[in-house]
This record gives C-alpha cells, sequence and structure tokens, in this order.
C-alpha cells in the first residue's frame, strides 16, 4: 500500500507533533510520503526523524502550479489514497482530486469553523473555503469522536467518517534541558517549594487563555504559585492586558513560542488546558509522558484519557472557580500530584501509543480500499429493545465470524447507539436521502430478523420495510428477508403488497413453521423459502462473575434461587396484573426463591414492571432498575430457575440458556416460537390464571433434569438452524 500525505508545512504544536509521530507509525508497514509546501521548521524536524518528506513549494496560497507537480507524482508513484492535513491541502485536494482518480481522505484536527476566528479577513475568505473544500473529499478521519458528531451534524455523511485518536511514542527519550537551565532561559528564580503551573497552546480565542488567568487569580488570592504560558497569537495583546488589570505580573510569564516543548513540560508540575474546543489534544499527551497531572475542559476527546478525580481533573468550559479549586487542590498535594502524574502516564502509554495510532489509520485505509462485498441490514434496530438489539448482534457476529471483510451498514432509529453497540456504520432509518444512499451503495439488502411483516403493531412499520424491499428491488439488489417471524397481517391491501414483494425477493428464511404456513396461506410462491431458527441462538452470556456484580450492584440477594418474570403492557393490565402477584407470593413463600422483574423493551416495560413490584409489595421481589446489553441479560437469564415471560425474546433467551420457562401467549408469535420446541408450559393472556401458572411451576421443578435434557437437544439444533441463515447469504454474495 502507498500512501501520499498532503500538508501546508507551516503547522507546529500538536498539529505538527500528530503528522511526525503518524508518518513515523505507518512508515513501519506502509509506503507513505509526505509533501509540504512551505520550507519551514516543520520540514527539518520531519527530515531528522527519518520521514520520506519534499517540499513543492508555493509562492502563494492561491498558487496552484503545484497541482500538476502532483499529479505527475501520483501517476509516476501510483499512490493507492492521498491524505491530506489542514485547509491548505485541503484546498489543494479540490483542484487535484479532479485530475486523480484516486481516494481522497483528509484528517479533522479542530473545528474547521474555528481555526481562523481572530481574524476577520482569513475567517471570511479561507474558513468558507475550507469548508468548500471538505465537501468535495471522499472520507474523513476525526481524531476525536466529538469531532465525528460534528461533522455529521453539519451533514457529512456519517458512513464515511472514521474516528482515530492521537498517539505518542512513549519509548523514545525526547530530548529537553533541565528545569534550572529552562527557567534561567527566561531569567526565572525558583526555589525547591515552588510550584509551576503551565499551559502550552497558541494564544488565541479558541483556547481561553482568559478563564485560566483568571483561575490563576482566584489561587494566588490563597497561596504562591508560580505559572508559565508558553505560546504565541492574536490574543497575546489582550492576555498582557488582563494580567495587569489583575496585578499578578510578578508570577505570571508569558515564554513566547517554545520551540522545545519537552523543556517546557518538564519544567511545569501541573499542565492545563482551557480551551473552549479541542480534539484529542498533544499537549495533555506529552503532559502524560512527563508524568504531569492535568487540570483541562471536558471538551473533544479529552474524556477518554482524562478520568476526573483519577489522573487528573475535568472542568466544564469557562469555569474559572473549579479551574483554580483543582489547581489549588493539586498545588497543595504534592502526593497526590506524582499519583495522577504516574496514572496519566500509564494511560496514556498503554491506550494512546503512536504504533496504536498508526495501525488504526491502516485499518482505515484497507477499509477505503476493500472491494469486499457491502451489506444493509434494515429491522427495528435502535429503539432499545434488548430482542431486536439481540437479533442484531447476531446477524452481525454470525456474519463477520464466516467473513471478518465483510462490510456491513444498519439502518437505526439512534445510528450512534448502533454503532458503538455493534461495531458497524449506521445511517438513520428516517432520512431517505441516507437510506437511498445506503440501498444504491450496498450489494445486499438483509430485512434482518424479528416480527417486521406484520400489522398488529402498526401499517406502517409494515409498509416501511415493504418500501426498502422495493427500493431494492429498483437499483436490482438482491435481498435476503433473514430469520423472520411472519404475520398475522389483517388488512387486505397489506396482504397484497407483501405477497407481492416476497414473491421478488431472492430468498426468505423464516424462524418457526408457524410463519411458513401463514406464507402460504398468503399465497406466497417464492421457491426460496426455507425455515431454519431466530439468530440470537448463537449468542454468548457474559461470564458468572459479570452477572453477580451485577445483581450485587441491583441490590439483588444472593442467598436464593431466582426466577424471572418478563412482562409487556396489555390491553387488560390489571387481569394480568393480579395473576402475577398471586404467583409471585407462590413463588416467595412456598418456592423459597426471590423473584426478579426484567424489563426487555426498557423504555416500555419498565414502567409495567414497577406497578407489578409496588403490587406485590413482597420482600423477596425485585426489578432491573438499569438497562443492560443483550450479554449481560443472557448471563442473568442463565443463572435463574425459571423464567415466566410475555416477551418472546425472553423466552428465546431463556431457551438459548437452558433455562426452563412458561409462556404467556400474547401473541402468535409466541406460541409459534414454543410450539417450534416442542415445549407445552404456557398459558394464553386471555385465560391467564395464577393456577395453571402454579401448577406449571410445580411440573417444571418435579421434572427439571427431563426438561433441561430436552431444551439442550433442541437448542444445539437450533444453533446449527440459525447458522445456515449466514451459509444463505453468503451464497447470495457469491462467496
Amino acid at each position: 500500500m502507498k500512501v501520499l500525505h498532503l500538508i501546508s508545512g507551516g503547522d507546529s504544536g500538536g498539529a505538527k507533533t500528530h503528522i511526525i509521530s503518524l508518518l513515523k507509525g505507518l512508515s513501519k508497514s506502509i509506503d507513505v510520503k509526505l509533501i509540504c509546501f512551505i520550507e519551514d521548521s516543520f520540514y527539518q524536524d520531519a527530515l531528522k526523524e527519518g520521514i520520506n518528506i519534499e517540499v513543492f513549494h508555493q509562492d502563494k496560497r492561491f498558487d496552484l502550479s503545484v497541482v500538476d507537480r502532483l499529479e505527475i507524482e501520483i501517476n509516476k508513484e501510483n499512490y493507492d489514497i492521498i491524505h491530506c492535513h489542514g485547509a491548505r491541502a485541503n484546498f489543494i485536494a479540490t483542484f487535484l482530486k479532479r485530475k486523480v482518480k484516486k481516494p481522497f481522505v483528509t484528517t479533522i484536527h479542530s473545528d474547521y469553523k474555528l481555526d481562523f476566528k481572530d481574524n476577520f479577513y482569513k475567517r471570511l475568505v479561507y474558513t468558507n473555503l475550507n469548508r468548500i473544500s471538505l465537501k468535495k473529499f471522499d472520507y474523513y478521519i476525526a481524531v476525536s469522536d466529538t469531532f465525528r458528531n460534528m461533522l455529521i451534524d453539519r451533514g457529512f455523511r456519517r458512513d464515511k467518517i472514521f474516528v482515530t485518536y492521537n498517539g505518542i511514542d512513549c519509548d523514545k527519550d525526547e530530548e529537553f534541558v533541565s528545569k534550572k537551565e529552562f527557567l534561567k532561559r527566561y531569567d526565572i528564580d525558583y526555589d525547591e517549594d515552588d510550584v509551576f503551573i503551565g499551559i502550552l497552546a497558541r494564544l488565541d480565542k479558541v483556547k481561553d487563555h482568559i478563564t485560566f488567568v483568571k483561575a490563576v487569580n482566584e489561587v494566588l488570592k490563597s497561596r504562591k504559585i508560580k505559572v508559565l504560558i508558553a505560546g504565541e497569537g492574536p490574543e497575546k495583546e489582550e492576555l498582557e492586558k488582563t494580567i495587569k488589570e489583575y496585578g499578578i505580573e510578578n508570577d505570571v510569564y508569558l515564554l513566547g513560542y517554545i520551540k522545545d516543548a519537552y523543556s517546557f513540560i518538564n519544567a511545569i508540575d501541573i499542565n492545563c488546558l482551557s480551551s473552549i474546543s479541542e480534539s484529542f489534544p498533544y499537549t495533555i499527551l506529552e503532559g502524560a509522558k512527563f508524568k504531569k497531572p492535568v487540570v483541562t475542559t471536558n471538551v473533544g476527546g479529552i474524556n477518554k484519557l482524562v478520568k476526573n478525580g483519577v489522573n487528573g481533573f475535568l472542568i466544564e468550559v469557562g469555569d474559572y472557580l473549579d479551574l483554580a479549586d483543582k489547581i489549588l487542590y493539586l498545588a497543595n498535594n504534592s502526593e497526590e500530584r506524582t499519583k495522577m502524574g504516574q496514572r496519566l502516564h500509564d494511560d496514556a502509554c498503554e491506550k494512546y501509543s503512536y504504533d496504536s495510532m498508526a495501525h488504526n489509520h491502516i485499518n482505515i485505509y484497507n477499509h477505503i480500499l476493500s472491494s469486499a462485498p457491502k451489506v444493509l441490514m434494515s429491522g427495528y434496530f435502535g429503539f432499545d429493545n434488548s430482542g431486536d438489539d439481540a437479533i442484531l448482534k447476531a446477524i452481525v457476529n454470525d456474519l463477520l465470524e464466516y467473513d471478518d471483510s465483510l462490510r456491513i451498514k444498519v439502518l437505526s432509529n439512534n445510528p450512534d447507539k448502533t454503532e458503538n453497540m455493534c461495531g458497524v456504520f449506521s445511517a438513520n432509518r428516517f432520512k431517505i436521502r441516507e437510506v437511498i444512499y445506503s440501498i444504491k451503495e450496498t450489494d445486499l439488502l438483509i430485512s434482518g430478523g424479528g416480527s417486521l411483516l406484520q400489522d398488529i403493531t402498526s401499517t406502517r412499520s409494515l409498509l416501511y420495510y415493504l418500501a426498502l424491499m422495493k427500493l431494492a428491488l429498483i437499483y436490482k439488489k438482491p435481498i435476503f428477508v433473514y430469520a423472520n417471524g411472519i404475520g398475522p397481517i389483517n388488512k387486505k391491501i397489506n396482504r397484497v403488497l407483501t405477497r407481492s414483494i416476497l414473491n421478488k425477493v431472492d430468498y426468505i428464511s423464516l424462524r418457526d413453521n408457524l410463519s411458513k404456513e401463514y406464507l402460504d396461506e398468503l399465497g406466497v410462491k417464492n421457491n426460496n423459502i426455507k425455515v431454519t431458527a431466530d439468530p440470537v441462538f448463537t449468542l454468548k452470556p457474559s461470564e458468572e462473575n459479570k452477572v453477580m456484580e451485577i445483581l450485587r450492584n441491583e441490590g439483588i440477594p444472593l442467598d436464593k434461587p431466582i426466577v424471572g418474570i418478563s412482562i409487556r403492557r396489555w390491553k387488560d393490565d390489571e387481569k394480568v396484573l393480579i395473576e402475577l402477584k398471586k404467583t409471585i407470593d407462590y413463588l416467595i413463600s412456598k418456592k423459597k426463591v426471590n423473584v426478579i422483574l426484567i424489563p426487555m423493551h426498557y423504555k416500555e416495560d419498565f414502567d409495567i414492571s414497577k406497578r407489578l413490584l409496588e403490587l406485590t409489595n413482597f420482600e423477596g421481589c425485585f426489578i432491573l432498575k438499569n438497562e443492560y446489553p443483550v450479554e449481560n441479560l443472557l448471563g442473568i437469564i442463565k443463572k435463574m430457575d425459571l423464567i415466566i415471560s410475555m416477551r418472546l425474546h425472553t423466552l428465546i433467551y431463556a431457551a438459548s440458556q437452558v433455562t426452563p420457562m412458561i409462556g404467556i401467549v400474547y401473541d402468535p408469535k409466541v406460541e409459534g416460537f414454543l410450539k417450534e420446541l416442542e415445549y407445552d408450559y404456557y398459558v394464553t393472556v386471555r385465560d391467564i390464571k395464577s393456577e395453571y401458572l402454579i401448577e406449571y411451576i410445580e411440573k417444571i421443578y418435579t421434572d427439571k433434569p427431563a426438561i433441561v435434557n430436552k431444551m439442550s437437544q433442541k437448542r444445539e439444533n437450533l444453533i446449527k438452524m440459525s447458522k445456515e441463515n449466514v451459509e444463505l447469504v453468503y451464497s447470495l454474495l457469491g462467496r
């Protein structure tokens, strides 16, 4: 792989450190070259580090003669990717992109709207040119999640934006002068008891030095400190004025531009940053390398490294009183400074090495260049329903286990949550442009899992999934209906539309025979239909120690066996609650167990579960007060003696963990699943009575070994059938 990096070359501070660290790391694994347009200290420093760098000199920012030179260079060397950094390189790339048919990527090091905040002319011209240039790129690398979200909010496509955090070389021995020599350079006297507070950042409004100086003024009211401010910029005059107004000129030293940042870092005792906006600043990583504790605003990706009160302190933007309080605390506690500095050093070196940063970039480059198939998944995803989250996780895990190069995107109600949960790209299912882009670019549409094709809950939902399939058919994309439960569909027009679409899809797999019978009744004549199993059967539960920790944190005693109950709202809630209250009373008093109420669709089920808890008012009945990921719920259910549930996926979780269960049937899909298991312990919600439930409880406790044995055999078969879905997907992809 060959990658060409472009940058202005006049960069300093964090941007310079980032590029040099990145290129050093990348050069260990791939062929990289850096071209800049100004010969400055950046060029000399890069040469010293052994980086392959060349200057394509620009007389002025708008001198576009370099475009032709770059075109010749790219074609001659056959670079795979062009990677830009900063406004000047982005501007040049807009013209270069017309001549060179290669992927272009740019790194978002800062909020580009704030880059020229202190100069009206530059803000008017350069900021707008950069904004226009950015829209032309194929891909983006944000140096924090905050900046990725910023781009998404400004209309950039989320599936084109990657995140990788800055990294630092913790093993390299940096060059620096002693504290004594550094301070002597600026005629600063000191003794061993002096505490030096430092801030290393260019002097402009986005760094908000005024808040820092206000905090320093508050600290000086309580104790003596010495303050070093390193950097140059347009805010210098305002800063000098504020320092003079407070009368603290003898305590605060403006050092100007510092060439040897590590000499500055070595000289201070506490590192500070008061910025309004940041990405993941190197000044904190540089301080971490020298074990300096930090007090910083909680902006950008800083909280990925700095844990408040553990390895430093986080404050809100502009809160100079809190900043003063934290500086004063550290100034008065040398032992705490040492502990926090060591923790910050350890965390930075473990998680944010420059090798790790380079490795992440190579993964991004590989993704950009990959020719692996793209799969788009639709379903009831991003609605905080544990069952649907489980379906999504299971399908993603199974597909990637078969081929980890597959590129998966998910249509979701909550793209951020879906991406964090599954490690895939996501698009907003309700933004039509994002949906159309996603379908046009995919190689396969998966309509994935659950009971999507029914109109009991909503006709709109049914029409939504049918519309996605229709769009895929228009764009000639293959469609796989993945382990669905079908029906009931009551409205005639809905039945006609469903039959028409399903007859045209490429493959339909169903999670139960009842759904197959329903398709036959519906008149679907598709030749590619197969009954498999729900994908959730392939998911693994959390380890027992994690489950025990959750139960302890929830305040649930572990001295007795546990029975779970999972209910949902129903039109005759009171009857259901009364019968379950009697059942819980029996379980606690006669079976000597603790009962846990489990809200599966957390936002919908918590209130009804809480009503049941309040109605029972029994010692020994508890509710899961917090929302948990699928793996944790599987682990909790695995630990139970028995579970009673209305929710289908609670029953599926129980079957997957071989936990005996009693179903409360409110929908044909629940009965269909239990019949598929050849499992007879269920009642209908219409006929629910505590006597029936208690009778089943006694039978299960009496025949538990036989029940568990039968469930185990069924489970193994269902896992095997669930895996068949994956093979069918890859057959459609021709893999």
